[in-house]
C-alpha cells in the first residue's frame, strides 16, 4: 500500500490541478453550447506538438510547448470570429471542422515519421502516471493567474454577455493556454474528460456557479482517485482507465438524479420496467440465435457458464463433460507455463541479468509452443460445446424463448385476457 501511495500521489495532485481549472472552463463551455471546443483546441495543440516533433523537438521541450501554444492561439482567434457566424452556421459545426482538419493534418505529418504511432498514442492518452510534483510548479501559478483574470473580468467573459470578438478572443486564448499545458501532461482524451464530465455533473445538480464548481471539483477528485486506483491494481493504461472512470461517474450521477431530484417511486418503477424489457429482449434474442445458429458464439450462455460452470451439465453428456474438463485443465496449465516463462524473462531483465541469445530463443520457442497448444485445447472446448448446443438447441432455445416472454411486461396480462375472450364451449 505504501508503494501504491508513493506512485499515485504525485499524479493525483496533478489531476487535482487540472480538474480545478477545467471544471470552471467546462461550465463556461456548456453555457456557450460549444461542447467540443476543448477537443478542437486540444487537437490543434497536438498538431503544434506534432510539427515540433517532426522538426526534431521533444514534446516536453520548450519548443514543443511554444509550437502548441502558437497553433492554439491562432485557433482561438478563429473561434472568436466564428461566434458572429452562428446565425447561419452553428459554431459547433465549425469546431468539428477544426478538429477533423487538425487530426488529419497530424496523421499526414506523422505517417512516415519513426515512432509516429507512439507519438499519436502519447497525444491521445498522455501518461499522467509519470507526472510528478515538479510538473505542478509551472501550471499552478499559470492556472491561478488565469482563474484570477476570469474572476476579475467575469462580466465581460460571461457566456450570456454577448461579448464582442476581442473578449471572445480573451476567453478562447486563456482556454487555449490551459488546454495546451494540460494536453502535454494528460493527453487529449483525459483533458476532455476533466473539462466536460465534472462540469456536466455540477450543472445537472445545481444552478449557481459556486455550487456547480463545488460539485464538479468533489466528483472530479473522487473519479480521479478511483481511476488511478483501478489503473494501479488492475495494471491498466492510466489515462484510458481514468477516462472510463469519469464516464462511469457521469452514468451513476445521471442514474441517481431521478431518485434524488424527482419521484423516487416512479423512477424505481421505470428502472424495473426497463430492466425487465432488457432481460426479456436478451433472452428472446439468445433463444432465436441458439435455434438458428447453435454453433455460433452464444454470449448469454457463455456468460452464464463463466459464472456457474455446472450449467453445462444441462446439455453436455458425461463423456462430453469429461472431455471439456480435461481440455480446460490442459489449457490452464499451458497458460500458467507461458506466464511463468514470461515472468522469468522479465525478472532477469529487471535484475540486470544478461540473457544469451540461445536462452532467449528457447524461452520464446517454449512460449510460442505453449500458446499454440493452449489454442488447440480451447478449440476442443469450443467444438464440444458447439456440438452439444447443436444437439440441444430445440430444447434450450424454446425454454429461453418462453422464459423471455414470461419476463416481458404485459405478456401474461395479454395472454390471460385473450383466454377470457374465448367463447364458452369453443373447441380446445
Amino acid at each position: 500500500m505504501t508503494d501504491a501511495l508513493a506512485l499515485l500521489w504525485p499524479p493525483f495532485l496533478v489531476a487535482l490541478a487540472l480538474i480545478g481549472i477545467h471544471a470552471y472552463f467546462g461550465i463556461q463551455v456548456l453555457a456557450r453550447g460549444v461542447i467540443f471546443v476543448d477537443l478542437a483546441l486540444a487537437q490543434i495543440a497536438a498538431l503544434g506538438s506534432t510539427v515540433a516533433f517532426m522538426l526534431g523537438h521533444s514534446m516536453q521541450s520548450g519548443a514543443g510547448y511554444g509550437y502548441s501554444l502558437a497553433f492554439t492561439l491562432v485557433a482561438a482567434l478563429l473561434l472568436a470570429f466564428t461566434r458572429t457566424w452562428a446565425g447561419r452556421i452553428p459554431q459547433e459545426a465549425l469546431i468539428g471542422i477544426i478538429y477533423v482538419v487538425a487530426a488529419a493534418a497530424a496523421i499526414v505529418l506523422i505517417d512516415r515519421a519513426p515512432q509516429g504511432a507512439e507519438h499519436l498514442k502519447q497525444i491521445l492518452t498522455g501518461n499522467i502516471l509519470t507526472t510528478g510534483v515538479g510538473d505542478l510548479a509551472p501550471i499552478v501559478p499559470l492556472y491561478l493567474a488565469i482563474g484570477i483574470l476570469h474572476f476579475t473580468l467575469r462580466h465581460r467573459l460571461s457566456a450570456s454577455d454577448g461579448s464582442s470578438w476581442p473578449w471572445e478572443f480573451v476567453f478562447y486564448a486563456t482556454f487555449g493556454i490551459v488546454v495546451t499545458s494540460s494536453v502535454a501532461l494528460a493527453g487529449v482524451l483525459l483533458v476532455f474528460s476533466f473539462l466536460i464530465i465534472p462540469a456536466a455533473i455540477g450543472v445537472l445538480y445545481a444552478d449557481a456557479l459556486a455550487r456547480q464548481l463545488a460539485i464538479g471539483w468533489v466528483l472530479g477528485t473522487l473519479a480521479s482517485a478511483a481511476g488511478l486506483a483501478v489503473s494501479y491494481f488492475w495494471d491498466l493504461p492510466t489515462g484510458a482507465a481514468m477516462v472510463c472512470t469519469f464516464g462511469a461517474a457521469l452514468a451513476l450521477a445521471g442514474a441517481l438524479y431521478p431518485f434524488l431530484h424527482g419521484d423516487a417511486a416512479r423512477a424505481a418503477r421505470h428502472v424495473a420496467l426497463g430492466l425487465r424489457w432488457s432481460l426479456a429482449a436478451v433472452l428472446v434474442a439468445s433463444a432465436i440465435l441458439l435455434m438458428a445458429a447453435p454453433r455460433a458464439d452464444q454470449p448469454l450462455l457463455d456468460a452464464i457458464e463463466s459464472v456457474a460452470a455446472p450449467v453445462r451439465t444441462l446439455y453436455l453428456t458425461a463423456g462430453e463433460a469429461e472431455i471439456y474438463r480435461d481440455a480446460h485443465a490442459h489449457a490452464e496449465r499451458y497458460a500458467r507455463e507461458a506466464e511463468r516463462l514470461n515472468a522469468l524473462e522479465a525478472r532477469s531483465r529487471a535484475g540486470g541479468e544478461q540473457l544469451d541469445d540461445l536462452l532467449v530463443r528457447r524461452i520464446s520457442s517454449f512460449i510460442k509452443s505453449y500458446s499454440e497448444m493452449r489454442k488447440g485445447e480451447e478449440f476442443v472446448k469450443r467444438e464440444v460445446r458447439a456440438r452439444a448446443r447443436e444437439r440441444m438447441r430445440w430444447v434450450l432455445g424454446p425454454a429461453l424463448l418462453v422464459l423471455g416472454l414470461l419476463i416481458a411486461p404485459g405478456v401474461l396480462t395479454w395472454a390471460s385476457a385473450s383466454i377470457r375472450k374465448i367463447p364458452a364451449g369453443f373447441p380446445n
